[in-house]
């Protein structure tokens, strides 16, 4: 019988980053637990779904080895007890019969339950953490949040199922779904890579964007089943790389735009959420068309698949003579979100959004379908 004696806020903690993972979700019964490992250097939690591994080291205080799996249920039993409490896990069993015992207070009163387990012996064994290792700054997980958005969905893109990380040019990470692409310039690994959405999505939680990051390029004998891990404080994330190449994004990046639209900092949240608001109206794929006014007003039209519009005119500095384009509301939000400087040359190419840290937005334009003369009718104000 080994008892552990860990804060509720600390579970609660960590049952939020693992749910990240699904695991709970998986098919394999072991995969939904969660593997405790105590001992002399602390006590810390583990989860995996075999192409991911995350672990948290939630206490640095020295005990008792022992080594066993809390199940979903005694998880969530844990995470419910009163704020500011610990939660007391008791293993009691052998190796076919196993138990877990947890005692928590809930409403001032003190509640004890059981909950079958299954042998810690059936948990994958852990990822050996031996390669060339280098240091990232905080920032570098931060930016995913620029470039997460633009990542493919389509599972018969493989490659594009991720972020790519490279160090050419002094480090970007670049996603694409073929309709936009996102770079953010960052300090990079020395190797390049794809990491899946899924791990993506984990190192943009909280607990793994505050501490100075361990990267590690681990060493292994197939290239195809390539690892890398992620240790920042307490937290550890092992993850598989997308095998494949990816595609030359060089290629789609505008060279001469150079017709400019600055949207002011106070009016592009008023003209993002007008955007966002546009993409579930009618049945079909809509398309903003932009104009551009005297008194450096940019005017933007939209009909949905009803046959309806709705116009909105944003105050704007203009350089050059930008063209009339249109483009996906959904597509441009995005865009505005890593950047607010607009940049064009002709209807048919790319725009791109610029932010003055260097992370841009290149988006395709789609064809201008709103007759010019719709688009001067009246129109509401950002």
């Amino acid at each position: 019988m080994s008892t552990i004696i860990i804060h509720t806020r600390v579970l609660r903690e960590c049952k939020r980053l693992f749910g990240r993972l699904r695991h709970t979700r998986k098919t394999l019964p072991v995969l939904t637990h969660i593997l405790l490992q105590a001992g002399p250097g602390g006590i810390r939690l583990t989860v995996t779904d075999l192409d991911h591994w995350i672990e948290s080291h939630v206490s640095t205080d020295p005990a008792e080895p022992v080594r066993f799996l809390i199940p979903p249920d005694a998880m969530d039993t844990a995470c419910r007890a009163d704020r500011g409490t610990f939660a007391t896990f008791t293993s009691y069993g052998g190796r076919r019969n196993k138990e877990i015992g947890l005692v928590i207070t809930q409403g001032g009163i003190e509640a004890t339950s059981l909950h079958l387990t299954l042998d810690a012996n059936e948990f994958p064994e852990a990822p050996t953490l031996e390669g060339e290792t280098s240091t990232l700054p905080p920032d570098t997980l931060r930016s995913l949040d620029s470039v997460a958005g633009c990542v493919s969905k389509d599972i018969t893109r493989h490659i594009l199922n991720g972020v790519f990380f490279t160090p050419d040019e002094g480090g970007r990470l670049v996603a694409t779904d073929g309709k936009r692409l996102a770079v953010c310039p960052v300090k990079a690994p020395p190797q390049s890579f794809v990491l899946p959405s899924l791990a993506v999505s984990i190192l943009r939680q909280p607990a793994f964007g505050t501490d100075l990051c361990e990267f590690t390029w681990l060493d292994t004998k197939d290239p195809d089943k390539r690892r890398v891990a992620f240790r920042c404080g307490p937290h550890l994330l092992v993850a598989t790389t997308l095998t494949g190449r990816y595609p030359d994004f060089q290629q789609v990046i505008p060279r001469d735009a150079k017709e400019l639209a600055v949207i002011p900092h106070d009016r592009r949240p008023g003209l993002i959420a007008w955007l966002r608001g546009l993409k579930a109206v009618g049945h079909r794929d809509p398309s903003v068309r932009l104009d551009w006014k005297r008194g450096s007003i940019l005017r933007l039209t939209h009909r949905d698949g009803d046959g309806r519009s709705s116009f909105l005119e944003v105050p704007v500095e203009i350089h050059g003579k930008p063209p009339v384009i249109a483009f996906h509301p959904d597509y441009l939000a995005d865009a505005l979100e890593i950047g607010s400087t607009l940049c064009l040359s002709d209807e048919i190419s790319p725009g791109i959004c610029r932010h003055p840290t260097g992370r841009f937005c290149v988006l395709m334009p789609m064809r201008v379908q709103i007759p010019a003369a719709e688009s001067d009718q009246p129109q509401a104000a950002a």
